[in-house]
């Protein structure tokens, strides 16, 4: 009995490093790889390369088959291989009914959600429609709210970066970055005081840190194993999850008994992303008061998403200007238009989401930093018709597959953006346009061209509140400090498959600026 065991995993190990690095995966056999010739070990020296060098694999698909108008097939070794289809065919991709081509089940299983944390996000239709609805509520009342997230920009930059020191202070940019981020979020999110608790704070920067090391080290497990490891890989995040909803749970008891009511009353002044939750939760019948409630669980899950990916594109910002050519002229520039907003007081009256689509500087910079460096890899969708689908070009895809459009070939196509597409050129997105033509709305817009947030009905809810809450931050930046400029070759970002972090402990060196606004 031993023996036939050994033997049958021993061939089942085989057929599963078959499977996952040399085979087709059940794709048409027309298509071909990128990075390959299309031999066997060819394609196995794809798929191992796309575990740190995907980005090369995704430029070799796009010169060698997208530019010519052909699909192909990015291999990747930790979530099975995709076609990658021509920007001719993005419109027939995007016009595919929810029930043949899903963008959420791509999302569900980039982010292997049904084995991380991510599960109470994923589990319906409903849940998903409410996340995206209260997202977008919660951003119409950002004005409400621009106030409190000055004055909470500016505590946390005094406590984070210094307030009176005006020499040279190099700082961890990551770390910096997520503190001062999941405050500004936090104060949106619950309000004071629990926006500046040292224990909820630093759980909602580590909780699901390492979630998309994660979705990948359980993507690359085979399905029969997923449900054990998936608990032990997420462990670390229950853990700081915990201790984020042990901080949270007497607010909101606190809330509904202060209210005294079955539900909280409406007060537009005062709503936050909390009373949304809670109020949810009472629609439901649920109770919001447990500590691990559904209310807790999605407050966790919408802290990770904003304050990760506002980090770390921020993050990837304050590199690139601190290696930019003349980067104290460009500093200087963006201050400039920054202090334009910041002489009229109080806040509320000029710093509105209106008045900061009009930076048209600091939105091209934050613009052209995503388009370099974006944490979307493109439009994804998983075929979810029984039949498969067929191409415009005539392949049949089986269901199961995923299908898509990359953006890192577009994004760096000298075609689509001229110049030196692979550096960074600041006001790229101001060039050649009428002044009064600007209005500062790139950063947040999807099209063909620039898929940062993906693009269509599942593109990024979260990108207009992103917009505002980066472009308020990053002004507070220019106008209170001045960023060493880094005459050093900006360091490239690094690749595990489809993640693409910024540069692991890069150091920013940064100092208080003693000029006032007004002298700007």
């Amino acid at each position: 009995m031993f023996v036939v065991i050994s033997v049958a995993i021993l061939f089942g190990t085989l057929y599963y490093v078959w499977y996952r690095v040399f085979s087709y995966q059940g794709l048409p056999k027309t298509l071909s790889f990128a990075g390959s010739d299309g031999s066997f070990l060819s394609r196995g020296r794809a798929s191992f390369k796309s575990v740190l060098h995907l980005d090369s694999l995704l430029w070799a698909g796009h010169v060698e088959h997208t530019k010519v108008n052909r699909p192909y097939i990015l291999p990747d070794l930790f979530t099975g291989h995709q076609v990658i289809l021509p920007k001719s065919q993005f419109s027939w991709l995007t016009k595919q009914p929810a029930s043949v081509l899903s963008q959420r089940e791509s999302n569900n299983v980039f982010l292997a959600a049904d084995h991380t944390f991510l599960n109470c996000v994923a589990a319906s239709d409903a849940e998903w429609t409410f996340v995206v609805n209260v997202i977008k509520q919660i951003t119409k009342e950002l004005n409400n709210k621009t106030d409190d997230i000055i004055e909470e920009i500016n505590d946390a930059l005094a406590l984070l970066w210094g307030s009176d020191d005006n020499d040279w202070k190099e700082i961890d940019l990551l770390d910096a970055m997520l503190q001062i981020m999941s405050r500004v979020v936090s104060r949106v999110y619950v309000g004071l005081p629990l926006c500046r608790d040292a224990t909820y704070i630093g759980s909602t920067t580590r909780f699901a840190k390492f979630i998309l090391v994660e979705a990948l080290l359980i993507q690359l497990t085979p399905n029969i194993l997923r449900p054990l490891v998936g608990p032990v890989l997420a462990r670390y995040d229950w853990v700081q999850f915990t201790r984020q909803a042990r901080r949270v749970s007497p607010i909101i008891k606190e809330r509904v008994g202060r209210l005294g009511s079955e539900k909280p009353a409406s007060d537009d002044a005062k709503r936050d992303l909390l009373t949304e939750l809670i109020e949810e939760a009472y629609r439901r019948n649920e109770d919001p008061c447990q500590t691990t409630s559904q209310t807790t669980r999605l407050l966790a899950i919408l802290n990770w998403a904003a304050i990760q990916v506002q980090a770390i594109t921020l993050e990837n910002v304050l590199i690139d200007l601190a290696h930019a050519p003349d980067s104290l002229a460009l500093q200087q520039q963006l201050r400039e238009e920054a202090a334009v907003a910041s002489r009229t007081e109080p806040p509320s009256a000029r710093w509105t989401r209106a008045e900061v689509a009009k930076l048209p500087k600091i939105d091209s910079v934050l613009t052209e930093s995503l388009r370099l460096w974006g944490f979307s890899h493109g439009v994804v969708k998983v075929v979810v018709a029984k039949d498969g689908v067929t191409l415009p070009s005539g392949e049949h895809i089986p269901c199961g597959a995923k299908i898509g459009v990359g953006s890192y070939g577009i994004h760096h196509d000298d075609d689509v953006y001229p110049g030196e597409q692979f550096e960074f050129d600041p006001l790229r997105f101001t060039k050649d346009k009428e002044p009064e033509k600007l209005d500062g709305l790139n950063f947040a817009k999807t099209n063909e061209n620039y898929l940062a947030f993906s693009h269509g009905k599942y593109s990024c809810a979260g990108r207009f509140f992103a917009n505002h809450l980066m472009k308020l931050l990053f002004a507070q930046m220019l106008l209170q400090y001045d960023i060493k400029p880094n005459e050093d070759p900006r360091p490239r970002n690094p690749w595990l498959s489809y993640v693409s972090p910024p540069p692991f402990g890069y150091k920013l060196s940064i100092r208080k600026r003693t000029q006032s606004v007004a002298e700007v």
